[in-house]
């Protein structure tokens, strides 16, 4: 039975660590999209685009690039942003739906 908690917390663990990985990434997006629609106005400004990159183990590692010139830019820097709210939402969601699950199985075990 100890195995089994043990492996159980460990992969929670893990989810957590690529959810939170996820959070971050799609908070950096949201940033990164409203930048680029708040200069909008302004000539000559350089587009900030997220790049990510997979992490071993799990996750991602996101930062901001310098992005090209977009003709579509504003529509897809609005897509770009409720793709990461979206993602946001499915990272906070497994993170509470993973908490609700250890929480169930110690209450199991106690």
């Amino acid at each position: 039975m100890r195995t089994q908690l043990c492996i159980v917390e460990c992969r929670t663990v893990n989810i957590m660590s690529i959810a939170s990985a996820g959070l971050r990434a799609a908070t950096l997006g949201v940033q990164a999209a409203a930048s680029n629609v708040a200069r909008l106005p302004v000539a000559e400004t350089t587009r900030i685009g997220m790049a990510q990159t997979a992490v071993a183990g799990g996750g991602v590692d996101a930062s901001l690039v310098e992005a090209g010139a977009d003709p579509a830019a504003p529509v897809s820097d609005l897509l770009a942003a409720k793709e990461a709210v979206l993602a946001f939402a499915a990272n906070a969601t497994l993170i509470r739906r993973s908490d609700q699950m250890l929480g169930a199985l110690l209450d199991e075990r106690a």
